[in-house]
């Protein structure tokens, strides 16, 4: 029921597929959060594709923005959807905007220099 743009829409949908092809694999399996990898870029012949990367049952790198709005809920003051996110920034001095909440920044030894951040709007 949400004013989602057609690409997010099939993101969506793509996304629930995906959901429903597991459940229907691995009916006994239970995962107390789901998120899922969307990709979405055109072809050498111009075509648009889209389609899901792989899944992530577990805590990683949208658990800090899940979180967060997960606060926001629980201090109920929300009014429809809750929108976060969790943004990683490679190289020094990157500008944050000034509703981020700082989650790490520094030297890496895989990746050089990285800053990682979340947003909520909600």
């Amino acid at each position: 029921r949400l004013d989602l743009d057609e690409s997010t829409r099939q993101a969506v949908s793509q996304a629930q597929a995906y959901d429903e092809a597991a459940s229907s694999c691995y009916r006994d399996f239970f995962a107390s959060r789901r998120n899922y990898d969307i990709a979405r870029g055109v072809d050498g012949k111009g075509r648009v594709c889209s389609g899901v990367l792989e899944q992530s049952w577990r805590i990683g790198g949208a658990s800090s923005a899940e979180i967060a709005a997960l606060e926001v809920i629980v201090r109920g003051r929300v009014e429809g959807a809750v929108r976060a996110s969790s943004v990683e920034l490679y190289g020094e001095d990157p500008s944050l905007p000034a509703n981020a909440t700082l989650m790490f920044q520094g030297q890496d030894a895989e990746v050089g220099f990285i800053t990682k951040y979340v947003t909520v709007e909600g």
